[in-house]
């Protein structure tokens, strides 16, 4: 095997992050499998350290590991993607009337700042851009809420979510949320709770109704992911 690449931070660590993005981002389909001998290939490390990366993926629930089986990119099922956006509908309106009474101005204004970062990228054409700043708005916001359990429920939910989106999300969906995004950030602005909430409540039922509980499944070459990356990061192993 090919002797490990020394790195800034704790291989297990870095591939996590890889890992999680790359699942995030939707680069990575719900259902695929983790294969450790192809990912400690592609990062060019043991298959000891993926599987440390992996299981700490599985504790945050965006990885199924089956003893004897390996582990694969969690795959949620249309139950459990409505149940998902069920409860988000609930939690984010708590979060968003929460963030109203406690957040200052200036930290209600970095969620316009946000959103509007959002709407720059959709315009442009970066995808992977739009995508992490949609849920870096609803993390900023549950952070603002200054509750840490609501923020890492909230955490868990929208790592669920993007995954729900990546498998059931219509081919011809048009991407809304920057627009929605900014709506809230603005009410939440001038602190009119009532219609923060109602447009939260509007924007993930529009992004729920545009899931059409269908999957089709890619499986990436994990190599052209990341060997590229690690090759060029100096991170310790």
């Amino acid at each position: 095997m090919a002797k490990e690449i020394r790195r800034k931070e704790p291989a297990d660590i870095h591939i996590h992050k890889a890992l999680y993005r790359a699942i995030i981002d939707h680069k990575i389909p719900p259902g695929t499998a983790l294969l450790e001998d192809k990912l400690s290939a592609a990062f060019k490390v043991s298959r000891t350290v993926v599987r440390k990366a992996l299981h700490k993926l599985a504790h945050e629930r965006l990885v199924d590991v089956v003893p004897n089986k390996g582990a694969s990119v969690a795959r949620p099922s249309a139950t459990e993607a409505h149940q998902i956006f069920e409860a988000r509908r609930e939690l984010e309106q708590i979060i968003v009337r929460m963030t109203i009474t406690k957040a200052t101005g200036v930290e209600l204004q970095s969620l316009v700042k946000l959103a509007k970062s959002e709407q720059q990228a959709f315009a442009k054409g970066r995808k992977a851009d739009r995508l992490q700043l949609s849920g870096d708005f609803h993390r900023q916001l549950a952070r603002l809420s200054g509750n840490a359990v609501l923020e890492s429920f909230l955490e868990e939910l929208v790592s669920r979510s993007s995954l729900i989106i990546a498998l059931y999300e219509s081919p011809g969906a048009i991407p809304c949320s920057h627009t929605e995004h900014l709506e809230i950030a603005n009410a939440m602005l001038a602190r009119d709770a009532g219609m923060a909430a109602k447009y939260m409540e509007h924007h993930l039922q529009h992004i729920e109704a545009q899931i059409d509980l269908t999957a089709s499944q890619q499986s990436p070459d994990f190599h052209q992911l990341f060997a590229g990356k690690s090759a060029r990061k100096k991170v310790r192993g």
